[in-house]
């Protein structure tokens, strides 16, 4: 062979030269952890609630509306259960009509709990909204009255409502571990027929445990968006409050692995 003759093909058989590799394949599936940002999350959020602002609004002031009438309701009921402590002249010694645990103290706690099992009966409708907007359904402000797996939404507010009152007493952090460990609760509950409330609450306590670093921003920036609206007199809550739901669904949907609707 000349020195001057190009160099043969790097493989020939029989007169065949090498097939040419085979085409890449198709790219993988967005989703999970990989495909998903806090910033993503608020700008779906926003973009949601501005293109389905009437539905959502209608949805947001039905649930704040139950709540400003349980709260008055209570603050009544409390008022009229309440007793001033009296000096007794003769022995010298203090009525406290029962001291910490007194009849209005069991009121205001009962109340308490009457309004929280409320807010997730009608918190469950409104994400019911927000999960129906990320599978791209038509979402319905009537889905927010419409009860859905009723049961199983009180039998986990109740849990979730006494582990946090506890939590609370023992220093506040453990409350606090609670309600940011049982935060994806109602999200599984309502987007998963099969689970019930004790399995809800377990599958969130393992969703947030094997997502913290992505849950713990997004919880930090929900806080935010929802401080900005209480001191806007309270009406920046109507945004801020859909948007994180909204935000929160897309949360939950992402680091699933799940498809979200454009």
């Amino acid at each position: 062979m000349s020195t001057n003759e190009p160099p043969p093909p790097p493989y020939e058989s029989y007169g065949e030269s090498t097939p040419p590799p085979p085409p890449p394949g198709p790219p993988a599936p967005g989703g999970g952890a990989g495909g998903y940002s806090v910033g993503d999350a608020f700008t779906y959020g926003w973009n949601k609630f501005t293109a389905n602002l009437g539905q959502i609004l209608v949805a947001v002031l039905v649930l704040v509306g139950a709540l400003v009438v349980l709260q008055v309701i209570g603050f009544a009921i409390s008022n009229a259960a309440a007793c001033d402590p009296k000096l007794n002249l003769q022995t010298g010694e203090v009525d406290d009509c029962g001291g910490f645990f007194s009849l209005q103290f069991f009121v205001q706690w009962g109340f308490s709990l009457v309004s929280w099992v409320v807010s997730m009966i009608i918190g469950a409708g409104i994400v019911r909204f927000a999960l129906a907007i990320t599978e791209g359904r038509q979402a319905n402000a009537s889905q927010v009255l419409t009860p859905h797996k009723l049961g199983d939404v009180v039998v986990a507010s109740l849990l979730i409502g006494i582990a946090t009152f506890v939590g609370f007493i023992l220093c506040v952090i453990p409350g606090l571990l609670v309600m940011f460990f049982t935060s994806y609760t109602l999200y599984f509950l309502m987007d998963r027929e099969d689970l019930g409330a004790v399995d809800a609450i377990k599958a969130s306590f393992e969703f947030t445990k094997n997502n913290a670093g992505n849950v713990i921003l997004w919880f930090l920036l929900s806080v935010a968006a929802w401080f900005v609206g209480a001191i806007l007199c309270g009406i920046g809550l109507l945004v801020a409050v859909p948007v994180v739901l909204i935000g929160t669904a897309y949360t939950y949907k992402t680091l699933n692995g799940e498809p979200v609707a454009a």
